[in-house]
């Protein structure tokens, strides 16, 4: 054999590895939100390390119909779209619902399960059996979902969550009055709780389908394909079955398939407009407001307790004060929040999640008002108090006469500071579902797709509450300046 054919060959064949090399490599990312995501894909409680749900079951088998290794990317719910759109993963498989918005945004495979709806109340509710019943009470619901637009579209008050877990404990704690949910999330999450019940029976709610960014066709032939492939020979039915998902509404989906028959499935759609969600924002921001002025009131009397306890050398309770500034300041206000909205329940104590927040968001900021009172107490000079002792004054009567107005007007500029920062940092109330300004932005964005033009409007009402704020501290700094430097001019005419 030539040189020549002998290269030619040896060329083949590196082509050929490297076809074979490239097509092992390929993968199938797909993104999912598994907290509180059973039984779809959620934490395997035997071993925290792996994933386990139905759909994981059933994306393995769709990747191995289709020659790939599937990769997950565990994202936020709410954000999962764009996060599709940047390019973060290939495919959404978490219990989507084709609706009219995100259409216009991705592709959608065809359908793969078939889901109802279910309405969930606590055992000795006696006056909801249906949705009808529920026109002037509160439902929780996961945002952004079939669920949560059905509520919308019929007027009925409702709450919002990231997961399931927090709107079925909200509903045991008398928080809501009712949830609605999907009937596999119904089924792993409130079917076995011994203090709820359902309120009548499911009913129809669509269906799930894998989302796709746009443009990307061939995948979605794939897709298809495998979806077709794993119905037809069974495998999709034996992992239903495995998780206790099979039922005639699966059953009509497959039988269809088999016979060819398109699926037709309807596509609920966002009911949005810009003068509603002005109005929604405008409530929201009042919250945020009263949040905020309600946390700095406890702030500020709690800071000033906590920092003349803290003064309190060598004494207990200058060390209890210690423990509780360090203790809030070391420790992240979510965690502190998600603390006092579920931990508290245990011991008999369910705030609302509003008051929860107000309550939270001072505690932690009474914390950092203690350390302004400090420094401003000890700037005082101590001739102060010898002047004040030397009136025949007691030491509470020069404390609340000559040193705090002394020392607020030192630590005015700097709690103003601090309001203006307490403003923005409302926005943590969203993980216990308080529907603030930050809240009502993430779930308009998520549910439109306007995040562009939602964040301009929601940065505009931010800045309308804190700019004033701002422009206090700064006419409070200025005047401070002012009388110092008036103080240092009379000290220097009498000596």
């Amino acid at each position: 054999m030539s040189e020549k054919k002998q290269r030619s060959i040896a060329v083949l064949c590196l082509a050929l590895l490297c076809s074979v090399s490239s097509r092992a490599q390929q993968v199938l990312r797909w993104g999912a939100d598994p907290s509180g995501g059973a039984p779809y894909v959620f934490t395997d409680p035997a071993n925290p390390d792996q994933y386990i749900g139905y759909e994981k079951e059933m994306v393995e088998a769709l990747a191995a119909h289709m020659g790939r290794r599937p990769v997950m990317v565990a994202t936020d719910w709410e954000a999962i779209v764009p996060a599709l759109e940047r390019g973060e993963f290939d495919v959404i498989v978490n219990g989507l619902e084709p609706t009219e918005d995100r259409a216009a945004r991705i592709l959608f495979s065809r359908p793969y399960y078939v889901f109802n709806l279910q309405l969930t109340v606590r055992r000795e509710e006696r006056n909801i059996a249906s949705l009808e019943d529920c026109r002037n009470k509160l439902v929780g619901t996961l945002g952004n979902t079939a669920a949560s637009r059905l509520l919308a579209q019929r007027g009925i008050p409702f709450r919002g969550y990231a997961d399931p877990v927090a709107a079925y404990r909200d509903l045991e704690l008398g928080r809501l009055d009712a949830v609605l949910m999907d009937v596999p999330m119904e089924a792993y999450y409130a079917r076995d709780n011994p203090r709820l019940r359902p309120a009548g029976p499911p009913f129809r709610g669509g269906v799930y389908v894998i989302g796709l960014r746009k443009g990307d066709e061939a995948l979605k032939a794939e897709v298809d394909a495998a979806i077709e492939a794993i119905m037809r020979d069974g495998t999709l039915e034996r992992i239903l079955r495995r998780w206790n998902l099979w039922d005639a509404a699966q059953a009509e989906l497959h039988a269809a398939m088999r016979k060819g028959e398109e699926v037709h499935y309807a596509m609920t759609a966002a009911t949005f407009n810009w003068g509603d969600a002005l109005k929604r924002l405008a409530r929201a921001a009042a919250v945020t407001v009263m949040l905020a002025f309600g946390a700095m009131l406890i702030a500020l009397a709690l800071g000033l307790l906590l920092a003349i306890g803290q003064s309190k050398d060598g004494g207990w309770l200058s060390a209890l004060c210690t423990a509780y500034i360090e203790f809030f300041r070391g420790t992240p206000v979510l965690v502190q929040l998600l603390f006092l909205y579920f931990g508290l329940p245990q011991i008999g104590l369910a705030l609302p999640g509003w008051l929860t927040a107000l309550v939270g968001l001072g505690l932690n900021y009474a914390a950092y008002e203690s350390q302004v009172y400090r420094a401003a107490l000890e700037a005082v000079p101590r001739g102060q108090w010898e002047a004040a002792y030397s009136l025949g004054m007691s030491p509470a009567l020069a404390f609340r006469r000559i040193i705090l107005p002394q020392a607020l007007r030192i630590a005015l500029p700097p709690m103003t500071n601090d309001f203006v920062s307490l403003f923005k940092d409302t926005s943590v109330a969203f993980a216990i579902s308080v529907w603030e300004l930050a809240t009502a932005y993430r779930e308009l964005a998520n549910a439109t797709g306007e995040f562009l033009l939602l964040g301009v409007v929601v940065s505009v009402f931010y800045l309308a509450m804190s700019l004033p704020l701002a422009h206090a501290a700064r006419r409070l700094e200025q005047r401070q300046a002012r009388r110092r430097a008036l103080q240092l001019q009379a000290a220097e005419a009498t000596t």
